[in-house]
This record gives structure tokens, C-alpha cells and sequence, in this order.
């Protein structure tokens, strides 16, 4: 890993694709662990090419704002404006570093990455961002500094491309599951944005890499993933046992999937705090089931752990580990 460089992959995507992964496996008729497993982590690494096609995307709204410019010179009756028009956005710094870094030049040309059936779409959205009062007054500013580049062009990423229905339907048509991967993968854009350094950065690493550190990830995602699957069972009675007025059969696959992920971080994962597990499935269920489901999880969780302190099934290494 480069430091200073953002990171795509942080462990609460690997959760949400582990969780991905055991529902996968438990809703099928003859699962097979081992193609599970190698087909979550398939999908990890096509993250990054998501990455790479909205990086794409930004430098494609450069090269659609030169092409328009110098379309308006050709007029058959040019202004002014026209003939000498304000490059500023079109010269800003971001694109230039973006166009001019050898390595992503090699990993867009390896990876074919382009946006050319959605050219006219991309012309729009160019000329709706012309009208933005934040780009007016951009373009007619009288200090011109780096600070002031990049934040125009997260100001673009961020309200124009990252929510245009056009790029997510052209991003799902390229692979049905990007749209789950989206905000990690936008967010990342506009933190590679901010952390382009100044200076000369054509032979310079500026993209951010796929994991933090890939040999823990992956060990990560893999114990997270086998665990959840061969503890199931007992954890479902386990389970079963807290909810009260509820059988194992009765509570929802998604629930009890989460369930079991946080009891095999909480007595499997000696370095990960007791408080950092229960809030991460708090989280996911926000987002993956109902919304009655965070309370119920908790609840159940908040049980458990103090079932498993007791009979010191949790051991985690490390002051304040514990609390």
C-alpha cells in the first residue's frame, strides 16, 4: 500500500460481502463453500475497475468541455466569448495530473475503460454543470490555486455524475452488482481527488489501491466467511435461545445470518472490540433488513455477550478490549 493514498476495500465492505456471501451459500439447495467463497472475493476485486471507469467518468467531462469549446469557435457567427473562451475549467490541474499519470494511462488501456456510447449524455450533463452558480463563479475567479480545482471537480462528481441516473443504469448494464458498490467506490473518487499531491505526479501513484493491507484482509474475510458458515448451527440455538417468543425457523434468514457473524467476531476475533461488533451489525441492518431489526439484533447480541463473558467464551486481547 502507498501511504496517503485512499483505500477501496476497509472492513465494513468485507462484512457486507461476507454477509453477501453466507446468504448466498445458506439459499442454496447444494452449496459449495469453496465457490463461494472464490466468487465473494471476485466480486471485491471488481471493485476497482468500478473505480477506474468513475475516475474515467471525470476526465471524460474535461474532454467533453474542450470538444464543446472548440465546436463554438467553428460558429458560423462566433462572439467573442467564442473565440478566446475561458479554458479555466478545462485546464484544471486534477484533469491535466489524471490525463498525464502513466499509470492509470496503461490501466485504462488494459482494462478498456471508456465512456463512449454515453458521449452525448455525458455533453449534457456538462452543459446542465455550465449553469451551476458554484462553476460561474469558479470560472470567473481571480485566484486560481489547486485547492480551488479539486474542489470544483468533487463539487461535479458529487451532485451531478455520482447521482445521475444515466451513469448508474450505464454502470449496472457493464455488472448488475456495482450498484451495491457505488458509494464506496464514489467516495473513494473524491478522497483520491482531495489527496492528489502537488507538483509533478506523471510517474507518481495517485490512485488508491484495492486493500490496506490484502494478506489480513483477505484472512479477514475468509475466517469471517468459514466461521459463520461451520458455527451456524449452534449459534442458531444460541440465537434461538434470546429471542424471546421466537423459534429458530421464525427468525428472518438475514437477521440470523447477522447474528451469527457478530457471535464469530465476538468469540473468534480476539483483536476486534466487543463494542466495534455489536455497532457493525447495528449498521448493516440498517441497510440490509427491517427496520425493527437493529433493535432485535441488539437486543439478542446484547444477551449473548454477557452469556459468553460468563462461561469466558469471549477473549480478547488488549486494554479496553472488553468493554
Amino acid at each position: 500500500m502507498n501511504k496517503g493514498l485512499p483505500v477501496l476495500v476497509n472492513r465494513r465492505y468485507l462484512r457486507i460481502k461476507v454477509f453477501q456471501a453466507v446468504y448466498a451459500y445458506q439459499r442454496t439447495s447444494e452449496p459449495d463453500m469453496v465457490k463461494v467463497e472464490r466468487e465473494m472475493f471476485e466480486s471485491i476485486n471488481r471493485l476497482f475497475p468500478l473505480y477506474l471507469y468513475l475516475i474515467k467518468l471525470l476526465m471524460q467531462v474535461g474532454a467533453v468541455a474542450d470538444e464543446i469549446t472548440e465546436q463554438s469557435k467553428r460558429k458560423n457567427l462566433p462572439t467573442s466569448e467564442d473565440l478566446n473562451p475561458n479554458r479555466r475549467f478545462i485546464e484544471n490541474r486534477v484533469f491535466t495530473k489524471l490525463q498525464e499519470n502513466v499509470q492509470l494511462k496503461l490501466l485504462m488501456e488494459r482494462s478498456k475503460i471508456q465512456w463512449k456510447e454515453e458521449h452525448d449524455d455525458i455533453r449534457k450533463i456538462y452543459k446542465a454543470f455550465r449553469e451551476d452558480e458554484q462553476y460561474r463563479l469558479y470560472m470567473m475567479r481571480e485566484d486560481n490555486n489547486e485547492q480551488l480545482d479539486k474542489e470544483i471537480l468533487v463539487h461535479l462528481f458529487r451532485d451531478y455524475l455520482g447521482v445521475n441516473e444515466v451513469v448508474h443504469s450505464a454502470l449496472e448494464e457493464k455488472d448488475i452488482y456495482w450498484q451495491d458498490d457505488l458509494p464506496i467506490a464514489a467516495l473513494t473518487v473524491i478522497k483520491t481527488i482531495h489527496s492528489l499531491p502537488e507538483g509533478d505526479t506523471t510517474n507518481t501513484s495517485v490512485l488508491a489501491d484495492l486493500y490496506k493491507n490484502k494478506e489480513e484482509d483477505q484472512r479477514f474475510a475468509k475466517e469471517l466467511f468459514r466461521k459463520t458458515i461451520q458455527f451456524a448451527p449452534e449459534y442458531a440455538e444460541m440465537i434461538a435461545s434470546k429471542a424471546e417468543n421466537w423459534e429458530s425457523e421464525r427468525i428472518a434468514l438475514l437477521d440470523l445470518i447477522m447474528m451469527q457473524m457478530g457471535l464469530v467476531e465476538l468469540e473468534h476475533f480476539p483483536t476486534i472490540p466487543i463494542k466495534v461488533t455489536l455497532n457493525e451489525y447495528i449498521e448493516l441492518a440498517k441497510s440490509y433488513s427491517t427496520p425493527k431489526s437493529k433493535v432485535f439484533i441488539n437486543g439478542v447480541l446484547d444477551k449473548l455477550v454477557a452469556d459468553l463473558k460468563k462461561s469466558e467464551r469471549i477473549n480478547k486481547q488488549g486494554r479496553g478490549l472488553l468493554e
